[in-house]
Order: C-alpha cells, then structure tokens, then sequence
C-alpha cells in the first residue's frame, strides 16, 4: 500500500472543521510524510469538497448534509445530534482505494470524530505481528474496516482549575478538546491581563469559559464576617463589573462559605445562611444581566444535613455540588470504603433531585492539586498573564508532577471502577442536563488519570475494562 497515496477532503476551513483538519494533518502526516534518514519533504493533498475527486485513498470529513457522500454510506440515524460517526471502508469508485467517512451535526463532533480516528482507530489499525504492533506503519498496510457511532453519556464535561498552574493555556486548551471536554472553570484571585484571549482561543475549539471567583471564601471560610455580607455584596457586584463582564466569557463560578466540615460559623447555619446570601447576590446580577452563567460551588460537608434550605437556592443558579463523600467526589482515589461509597452515591441522588427546577452539577476529584500545606503555597500576587510562560518553566513544572501522576495513575487503575460506576450512576439519572467536571491540576499534558475519567463522561455504556483499555493505548496520554 502506497503511504503517499492519501488527501483530505473538507467541507470548509473554517471553525472547529479546520481545527480539525489541522488535527488529521498532523497526526496523518507524522504517519506518512517522511522516511527516516532520508532528505525528502512531502505534504498532504487537502482538497475542497465541491472540487475533489476520489482517486486516490481519501479522508472525507465534513458536517452530514454538507456532503451526500455521507448519506450513500451512512444512516442518519446513526448519527446522534451531538456525537458523530467514524467509517473506514473501501471505496467502491475507486478500486484498491480506502475511503474514511468522518461525519456529525455539530462541528465541536466533528472535531471529536477527528480525535476518534487518530487517537484511537490509529492504534486499533496498526499492524500486528504476533506479539509486536507497529505502531508507526498504519498506513504502509491496508487499513482494516471500522465503522464507529459515539455520543456523549454526560452532554457538559468541564475541567475546573486554578489559573496560575497553567503555563501554556493553548495546549491546555487543545488537549481539554482532545478529551471532549466542553467547558473550562478557571479560578482566580485576579483575572488574567490576557483573560480575553483565553476565551476566543477556548471557543475556537467547543469549549465555553467560566470565571471562578470568591463570594466570601478564603482560606479560612469560618473566620468570614456574616454580618457583613450586604456589604460583601456590594463588592461582588463591583468586581463582577469592573473585572468579569467585558472579558467575553460564558458565565461565573464562585464558592462561598461552605468549604467547613461543620454545619455553623458561630451561630449561623451554613445552609440557611448562604442560601440567603447567594440568593441576594445572584438577584442583583440577574436583575441588570438576565442572560448572566452563575454556577454556584457548594461543598456538601458544611450543608448535607440541611438540604431543605439549599433546595430554596434560586432556580435561576446552577449549583455545582463538591465533596459530596468519598472519592471520587473526595481527593483520595485510595483505600476506598465499599459502604461510604455507597452512602455517597445514595446522597448525589438525593441531590440530584433536590429542586425541580434549576441546573445541577458535580465535580469529580482524584487528580492532582496545588500543595496547599507548609509555607510553598502562595496566593496570585495580583493580575498576570495566563498561560505564556517560559518553555523551562513548563520543563520543570511536568518534570515535578510526573511522579505525582505516577502515584495517582496507580491509584485510578485500582479504584477508577469507582469513579465508572458514579458517572455511570449520573448518566443513568433522567436528567440529560446534569454536568461533571474534573477537579485538579491538569497542565503539563494528558495524563492518563484525567483522560480516563474524560472518558468516562463521554461514554460510559462502554466496560470499565474497555476504557481502561482504549485510554491506556492513546500515544497522546501520559503513562509514567
């Protein structure tokens, strides 16, 4: 099979569909335009749709009624409004050719089409020789025949992090899209000079941004004053319009004083009186921007007790509920207790459940964090930019935390069956608009832990054991 005997043919170059032909270029093209030692520079056909002619083996690419070629082969049906279908097949104009179809409705699909066939159909296709899989010749063989459906089990999967550990926000962002992932929550003590930026380079690829902020958290949420809180809502109304409003992201984050592991500050509950609060705050904002995201961080350790009041949290806030028990909802994928689980996922359903109206989220962790202990944790100085640090820098950062993620990648391939049943758990709830987002520090690469649970959202009809599997084989993924 001649190697070189390939193109791409697009619908358009524009959006998500040139984000995703520049994603099959360079991974096609590290498969097929050089041979080694040898001074001979190719490239690879990419031809326009209305003008291209099949004679050749082609990748055809495009949204599903752009191109009838799609409709000859493949069922609408099949493809889900918001997945998307991956055929590879041979060309029956073209004798001795292969034709892969790579279809969806929406173009972030489309892109994860794209992401399907290189991270995944690559190395399912790589010639075997008995116990040795060559990796680097797919396209020197016939490719074998593949035909593949897929949609999302959970329709928004977030990452949530801290802005200051990201040294390189581009490549955080494509590798967020590699994972299907589809919104990003950046927190932050200032927001980021280049905040702006970060949001047009997000929605290049899918990916909405919301902006985390503290409504009275600090390090120390029990020593807030709450007699102080109308004030407090002054502030907040002040930063969201002088900081937030004119960076063009997709809506608010912010946590309160929920993060205690007691039911009181003093002599004010916790549930009542943050219900309270955030209801005021969230008023006057929804009252001058109607249209305004509030995603509201609640830790559940400080209000399981008293979830009648929560339930009277205004219907207008999502409520992104955080530790809600043990992992994954807890930091500590290890030494998991069977019965706190199950306890665990007995109280996620009742949260599920717990307004009739009103968005509800939750946050999945397990993953790498900032070191919060000792004197080597430092707040944001002040505003910065985000994400254009140095190239040593970022060595040194992934060099840091690579055995960091060797130790929790231990831990998920031992307890990420947990995590599995509690996505699957949501998934299987009835309510399509539930979100979860990952929780950690996830710069520096796509580690196998974050990837696996990224998978799990998308799709979790699969087996525990096939994800672990179809992760683990990703050349993009992190194995330390």
């Amino acid at each position: 099979m001649d190697k070189r005997n390939w193109k791409i043919v697009y619908h358009s170059y524009e959006g998500l569909e040139k984000k995703a032909v520049e994603l099959l270029c360079r991974e096609m093209g590290a498969q097929i335009l050089r041979d080694s030692g040898i001074y001979t520079l190719h490239v690879l056909p990419c031809e326009q749709a209305e003008v291209a002619v099949l004679d050749r083996h082609a990748v055809v690419i495009g949204l599903y009624d752009q191109n009838a070629l799609f409709g000859r082969y493949i069922p609408r049906e099949d493809v889900a409004e918001d997945g998307y279908v991956v055929e590879v097949m041979d060309n029956p104009d073209t004798p001795d050719a292969k034709l892969v179809l790579i279809t969806a409705h929406q173009p972030s699909a489309l892109f994860y089409g794209a992401v399907d066939f290189v991270d995944d159909y690559f190395v399912w296709a790589a010639p075997k020789h008995d116990a040795v899989r060559l990796m680097d010749e797919v396209f020197a063989f016939p490719l074998p025949d593949y035909y593949h459906a897929s949609a999302p089990s959970i329709k928004t999967r977030s990452a949530w992090t801290w802005g200051h550990p990201i040294n390189d926000y581009r490549d955080y962002i494509q590798n967020m899209a590699r994972l299907k992932l589809n919104q990003l929550i950046i927190w932050n003590d200032y927001v980021p000079l280049n905040a702006k930026d970060v949001v047009d380079y997000a929605h290049e690829y899918g990916i909405s941004v919301i902006w985390g902020f503290a409504w009275g958290w600090s390090r120390h949420c029990d020593r807030i004053d709450l007699e102080s809180l109308s004030s407090l809502a002054e502030d907040i109304l002040k930063t969201y319009e002088e900081q937030y409003r004119d960076v063009g992201g997709d809506g608010i984050y912010f946590q309160s004083f929920t993060e205690l592991h007691t039911d009181k500050i003093g002599d004010k509950l916790i549930a009542e009186t943050v219900t309270g609060f955030v209801n005021t705050v969230s008023g006057k904002l929804l009252q001058t921007y109607p249209d305004l995201h509030i995603q509201f961080g609640l830790h559940a350790s400080s209000v399981k007790d008293h979830l009648e009041h929560i339930a009277r949290v205004d219907e207008r806030v999502e409520i992104m509920w955080e530790d809600c028990g043990t992992f994954p909802y807890g930091y500590f994928p290890y030494d998991i207790d069977k019965a706190a689980f199950d306890n665990t996922l007995s109280f996620v359903d009742r949260v599920l459940t717990l307004r009739e109206n009103g968005d509800v989220s939750l946050l999945f962790k397990g993953f790498l964090t900032l070191d919060w202990h000792g004197n080597r944790f430092v707040h944001q100085a002040g505003p910065y930019v985000l994400g254009e640090n140095a190239k040593s820098i970022i060595r040194h950062d992934r060099e840091l935390v690579k055995p960091m993620w060797r130790q929790l990648q231990g831990d998920w391939m031992q307890n990420g069956e947990y995590a599995y049943t509690a996505a699957r758990r949501v998934a299987s709830h009835g309510n399509p608009d539930v979100a979860v987002g990952l929780v950690g520090q996830f710069a520096g690469g796509i580690w196998f832990p974050e990837a696996l649970c990224a998978e799990m959202l998308w799709n979790c009809d699969r087996s525990y054991a096939e994800l672990v599997n179809t992760v683990a084989k990703r050349r993009c993924v992190e194995m330390t």
